[in-house]
């Protein structure tokens, strides 16, 4: 265990290292009786615990631990040390961000134990909240299987996209897209195969990408891709295609999938974001049931 201690009375910081040599844990001990001292320590070094003083001379410990709040990358737990009769401050403390604190007549080896030990528990708990809740959250607006934002976040995009192009006058493209031979695939090799040909589709389409332009899948081997106005539509779609006809292998297999595209313009084909949908939903059937060579190219369409 790797603790900061910042506090500039001498036999104070003396007590501290005394306790913890009672505790009898395995452990390490930085200690700085200057504040600026402290927060570029902490700011600098992975501690796994922080205990600050609140009568320092040139600051009090409220003002350090907002500080170390807003600097800190990584929120260590902070235990305030406080004097007898500071309950008040000792409760501003936490209000500030405080895990715990700390009176120093109380201050022992099993006060302190029982103090950092719940101060590290405690931030533990919260990271792993933290983490289910980014779990949560990713799942609300990404697609598992192919890392691809899905369908929530698309219509968020969308609503964005056609925002900004009110305010810019910059126009944007949408294309929707739908596998083809992937049911004789899935249906021949099983879910796992279906599985392993949308995974692959989602990472061709993160490699021919532009930075400016935002792809989707909505569900199935439904995808969907919002265009910046710099993009060229046809030209994303010849590439899209190029991409997904490649051969893709699959255990001693190569499978052969194709896609169908439909590009729609806004505002030039539609006014708002269902419109908009339907119309390179229109086209994207188009280009599904057209002969091969008859549009632009071989299975795409202009809405």
């Amino acid at each position: 265990m790797k603790l900061l201690v910042i506090d500039d009375d001498a036999l104070d910081r003396k007590a501290l290292s005394v306790a913890l040599r009672a505790w009898g844990i395995d452990h390490e001990l930085r200690e700085t009786g200057n504040s600026r001292d402290g927060i570029k320590l902490a700011v600098t070094e992975a501690f796994d615990c922080i205990l600050v003083d609140y009568n320092m001379p040139d600051t009090n410990g409220l003002d350090i631990l907002v500080e170390l709040r807003e600097r800190l990358h990584v929120v260590t737990p902070i235990v305030m040390l406080t004097g007898s009769g500071n309950e008040a401050v000792a409760v501003e403390a936490m209000k500030r961000g405080a895990s715990d604190y700390l009176p120093k007549d109380h201050l022992g080896s099993e006060s302190l134990s029982r103090v950092v030990s719940n101060a590290i528990e405690k931030r533990s708990l919260q990271q792993k909240l933290e983490e289910i809740q980014r779990k949560l959250e990713r799942l609300a607006l990404y697609d598992e299987l192919t890392g691809l934002g899905n369908a929530n976040l698309f219509h968020l995009e969308l609503a964005r996209a056609i925002a900004v192009s009110q305010r810019k006058n910059k126009p944007f493209g949408l294309l929707m897209m739908d596998l083809d031979k992937f049911k004789a695939a899935n249906d021949t090799f099983g879910h796992e195969a279906g599985d392993a040909i949308l995974a692959e589709v989602g990472t061709r389409l993160c490699q021919i990408a532009r930075a400016s332009d935002a792809y989707f899948r909505l569900g199935g081997d439904e995808f969907t891709a919002i265009l910046d106005a710099g993009s060229d539509g046809r030209a994303v779609a010849q590439r899209i295609m190029a991409a997904i006809g490649a051969p893709m292998p699959y255990g001693p297999h190569s499978l052969e999938i194709e896609i169908s595209i439909g590009l729609a313009n806004y505002p030039a084909d539609a006014g708002s974001a269902t419109d908009l949908i339907r119309v390179a939903d229109v086209a994207m059937y188009a280009a599904k049931n057209a002969e091969p060579g008859s549009t632009w190219p071989a299975r795409a369409a202009v809405g």
